[in-house]
């Protein structure tokens, strides 16, 4: 039954199936139709033979005779004539047959089958002056007839299996080289996906199914060597990242290791460690919880006045450190976004800010339509408007940046996050600046209300 399992076993299956029903009901209403037939012809020649037999009996005295010819055909057939109950002509014949016949006897129009041997029997009264006067009983043999029914039935049979093989074989050699195409492309599309993505099918002419199959595979390919890009430019981009929080743990070690430094470097390599450690796991944090927000069929719901304490308790001593306020205008929205990934998100934004800000970093948000707008503004030199897109690329920083050694993922990774819970993370036209003289950055977070 395995080859059942299959889409070509199944479709032959149905066929079969179809064709075994189809077939049945040919051969049923065939086999009925010529029993049928026969059967009428029978009786019909029963009622000829008796009429022909009727003529030559005779009743001189009010007794019935028969009129015997040497050439009358009636009289050498199965045929009995009686004067009411008395046999007047009488066959040889088996009992069960003769018995048969004397029922008969007195009865008008009437059918009956024996058994042993197989007979049919039919009963014509004899009228003379319109009053009946006896009873002529034919008799037909049905042993030709049957085996005519038999012979027809056993050939409609075996006719039947040779077409049902027929149909079974061309429907399964059929099937198997229409879907031969799709089998070849299907395996052509595991091949490629492994080993090389870079393959299509192209414009290739195919008929109108195998086409659109074909374009469905190509475009399957294109998004997973898309994918695949992506994922690996992200890869490349978090190595270099992290490459380089850990060069400074590795080297600050290593200087720990080789010789005595005095209290003030040893806690200063300390420091270095403990912010390039925060750093990488920031990052791989970020990373997490951008995988579990794209994993999620549901959001979730947290308050943004949870997510600004959390940021402002973070964040306030590192900005503090760059002379750099933080000024969080706490709120009481409620986003669809675990507060958790709003830290996530804004956190990026912020280290950012802390950067290329000049003294001052503001958090607020607001409402606008069915999402929830949060803002990181800073006083620092701005984004050059060609680069409010290109700043979001992993490994690309903007002309104005100050030196920072990283590779520019914090943006990259805080845009993945937010469209991944279902939000955005965009730079403003014109937000404002925080100072005149200063035009200023600002990042605009959208997020589901």
């Amino acid at each position: 039954m395995r080859p059942f399992h299959t889409l070509r076993g199944r479709l032959t299956a149905f066929a079969l199936l179809a064709a075994t029903i189809a077939m049945a009901v040919v051969v049923i209403l065939f086999n009925v139709l010529l029993h049928s037939s026969l059967s009428g012809y029978v009786d019909s020649r029963l009622r000829t033979q008796a009429a022909a037999a009727a003529t030559t009996v005779v009743g001189p005295g009010g007794h019935l005779a028969v009129r015997e010819s040497p050439d009358d055909e009636a009289i050498d057939a199965q045929v009995w004539v009686f004067d009411g109950t008395r046999a007047v002509l009488r066959p040889p014949g088996r009992r069960p047959l003769q018995l048969a016949a004397e029922a008969l006897a007195g009865r008008s129009g009437v059918f009956a089958d024996v058994a042993s041997p197989e007979t049919r029997l039919y009963a014509l009264p004899i009228t003379r002056g319109g009053r009946r006067v006896g009873t002529v009983v034919a008799g037909q043999s049905l042993s030709a007839y049957d085996r005519t029914t038999d012979v027809a039935l056993i050939g409609t049979l075996l006719l039947g299996g040779v077409l049902l093989a027929a149909v079974l074989a061309v429907t399964w050699l059929t099937i198997g080289r229409a879907l031969a195409p799709v089998t070849d492309m299907t395996r052509s599309v595991a091949e490629w996906s492994e080993h090389d993505v870079a393959r299509r099918f192209g414009p290739a002419q195919r008929p109108d199914e195998l086409g659109e199959l074909g374009r469905t595979f190509d475009d399957l390919l294109d998004r997973l060597a898309a994918s695949l890009r992506h994922e690996q430019r992200l890869s490349a981009e978090l190595s270099h990242e992290l490459r380089t929080p850990l060069a400074r743990i590795t080297a600050e070690m290593e200087l720990l290791q080789r010789r005595e430094r005095p209290p003030d470097e040893r806690r200063e390599a300390y420091e270095v460690v403990a912010r390039s450690a925060a750093q990488m796991s920031r990052i791989l944090e970020t990373l997490m919880a951008a995988a579990r927000a794209e994993a999620q069929t549901a959001g979730g719901r947290g308050h943004l006045d949870q997510a600004f304490a959390s940021l402002e308790q973070t964040w306030a001593g590192p900005l503090a450190e760059h002379d750099v306020t933080l000024e969080v205008q706490h709120t009481d929205e409620v986003v669809g976004v675990d507060a958790d990934v709003v830290e996530r998100i804004v956190a990026p934004l912020l280290d950012n800010a802390g950067r290329h800000a000049r003294s001052h970093v503001v958090v607020d948000a607001g409402r606008a339509g069915g999402h929830v707008r949060v803002r990181v503004r800073d006083d620092g030199p701005g984004i050059d408007p060609a680069e409010r897109d290109a700043v979001f690329e992993p490994g690309v920083r903007g002309a104005r940046a100050n030196g920072h050694g990283g590779a520019g993922l914090g943006l990259a990774l805080a845009r993945r996050l937010a469209r991944a819970a279902g939000g955005d993370v965009t730079v403003a036209e014109d937000s404002g600046p925080l100072r005149p003289d200063r035009p200023g950055t600002t990042f605009v977070v959208d997020l589901p209300a």
